[in-house]
């Protein structure tokens, strides 16, 4: 089992949070258990998302979803994300 720790900035934390919600069954067919979804204390718009899985190949092929990438636009998130894995 390997922890998921990502982020990425956003524009608006209010803006982002439905399409991540709504993008729930893309993460579960990758594999991801959530833990934890919040914002960065002292910068709001910076999220972080931390998740549990078995298979890191499901995580690669989710992040390099286009789908996904357009998804991300539309929601305003304005950086790559930064992944650390942990085993």
């Amino acid at each position: 089992m390997a922890t998921i720790i990502l982020n990425h900035k956003v524009t608006d934390y209010n803006q982002w949070k439905p399409y991540y919600d709504a993008d729930i069954k893309r993460r579960e067919s990758a594999g991801l258990k959530e833990i934890k979804v919040g914002r960065k204390a002292g910068d709001p718009n910076t999220v972080y998302m931390i998740w549990e899985v078995k298979d890191i190949e499901g995580v690669n092929s989710m992040v390099g979803d286009p789908e996904l990438q357009e998804v991300m636009k539309k929601a305003g998130v304005i950086s790559p994300p930064e992944i650390v894995i942990i085993e």
